[in-house]
């Protein structure tokens, strides 16, 4: 499935958290706060899934676009692992 990143702003939280499960890779995760925060790529950009750590409910998803934010996930890339070497 293909879907641009205005499409995907008109999906409801529900309809995001479908696709990104289906059609998304997912990249890694990070903590803030009260939050455990799930990155995925969909269809040439990065959304992520916020998550109450205590009540384990998604809270929102949102596109991240913020270099700085999407560099925190690059220490969790295992390059040779994904490149069979």
């Amino acid at each position: 499935m293909k879907i641009s990143q205005s499409e995907f702003r008109k999906l409801t939280v529900e309809k995001r958290y479908t696709l990104l499960k289906k059609e998304g890779d997912y990249v890694g995760a990070r903590s803030h706060g009260v939050h455990r925060i799930h990155l995925f790529a969909i269809c040439g950009f990065y959304a992520e899934v916020w998550i109450v750590i205590s009540l384990n409910q998604v809270h929102w998803i949102e596109i991240q676009e913020n270099q700085s934010v999407l560099a925190e996930y690059a220490s969790q890339i295992d390059v040779r692992k994904e490149l069979d070497l």
